[in-house]
């Protein structure tokens, strides 16, 4: 019955769609868009569902930043846990598969829609994606997803779905897209610029992976998929130093390592 109501809540799911609006706002708007209630309560319970079956499981680590070679737990530059999603076919048996079997088609449809939304040629095989868990006074510093001549430059997008059903403006644990035209740091003497997005269930981000943002200090535990689409790599070296990248995902310890999870990972 379970596996019934997952693949009717699937069918749902495949009629969920990025609105033009939206695309033209990361291609030619500020570099992002916010869509509220992109879920439905009942999408966002399966998530729940997936999540509880997954700590229960012990597979929620502490992330790390860095790429593969340097990654490191840097408390104070960000405090989370999380659980990888990616590669799917290492962890799509991980957790409840009716959720999973909604997940997986929509993450695949928003990048369908955004490769022809956009142009930009996007790697259905290099799609990121994880669970993020802020504790209580979790944070992540300013940062941006896609660095230049690592292996994340291949990111072109980032998505996040947000999981906090009870979330109140005290909770504080707001994503911060900053648009002072700077990178880690705001240009000198700029004037702050920003957008606060309340982190409540259902809302969908997505915004150009050279777009800097951080979240702000959570009062409560705070719960959302954050992942990226990527374009192929761009020659046979290229697509060695992806695989070699992607081949760190599959190392498991005390800090989770992701090939093409660095400093941008888990927003």
């Amino acid at each position: 019955m379970r596996m019934v109501w997952g693949l009717l809540l699937c069918s749902a799911t495949a009629a969920l769609r990025l609105p033009p609006t939206a695309v033209k706002s990361l291609t030619s708007g500020p570099g992002y868009a916010v869509l509220e209630n992109f879920l439905a309560p009942d999408h966002v319970a399966l998530l729940h569902s997936d999540v509880a079956h997954l700590s229960s499981s012990g597979r929620f680590k502490a992330a790390g930043v860095g790429d593969a070679s340097t990654n490191r737990v840097a408390k104070d530059v960000r405090v989370c846990e999380s659980c990888f999603l990616y590669p799917r076919l290492k962890y799509e048996a991980d957790g409840d598969g009716a959720a999973r079997e909604m997940l997986y088609p929509l993450l695949d449809g928003l990048r369908t829609d955004l490769q022809a939304g956009t142009g930009v040629e996007l790697s259905g095989l290099l799609t990121e994606g994880a669970y993020m868990s802020y504790p209580n006074g979790g944070f992540y510093k300013r940062h941006i997803d896609s660095y230049p001549n690592t292996p994340q430059e291949i990111r072109r997008f980032s998505y996040l779905l947000y999981c906090n059903e009870d979330w109140q403006p005290e909770h504080g644990g707001c994503l911060r897209i900053h648009l002072d035209g700077g990178v880690e740091e705001a240009p000198a003497g700029a004037a702050p610029s920003y957008v606060d997005v309340e982190p409540r269930a259902g809302t969908l981000v997505v915004f150009r992976s050279d777009v800097p943002h951080e979240v702000l200090e959570t009062s409560a535990k705070r719960l959302a998929i954050a992942g990226w689409f990527n374009a192929p790599p761009e020659g046979s070296a290229g697509r060695r130093s992806t695989i070699a990248a992607l081949a760190g995902a599959l190392v498991v310890g005390s800090v989770v390592k992701f090939g093409l999870l660095g400093g941008g990972d888990g927003t």
